[in-house]
């Protein structure tokens, strides 16, 4: 009588190597954050000149963030969400409004 094929590992050793890789990971990527917040907080304050140059050299350009550059006025920037104002269309388009909003 053939046996069927079965697999290699048991399955009680698969899972305690699987909790083994586990641990071992989250040993190694608790150890390694203080590593990775220290190399952000040393970037973040190299950054600060950088960015000081830059406001700088906008002032000095004329540029000002947010603002027109011809008119010197605020731009208006439309912050409904894409869905909702998909919904607006087609009720628009629905109700056989002649002007839509885009």
């Amino acid at each position: 009588m053939k046996q069927l094929p079965s697999r290699a590992t048991p399955r009680w050793l698969q899972l305690i190597l699987t909790g083994v890789l586990t641990a071992v990971a989250t040993i190694w990527l608790v150890t390694l954050l203080p590593f990775l917040l220290l190399f952000s907080l040393v970037f973040a304050a190299l950054l600060i000149p950088v960015m000081r140059r830059l406001r700088r050299e906008m002032d000095e350009a004329g540029f000002h963030p947010g603002m027109d550059q011809w008119s010197g006025r605020r731009q208006t920037v439309d912050v409904t969400p894409w869905h909702q104002q998909l919904r607006n269309v087609m009720n628009q388009l629905l109700n056989n409004s002649p002007t839509i909003d885009r």
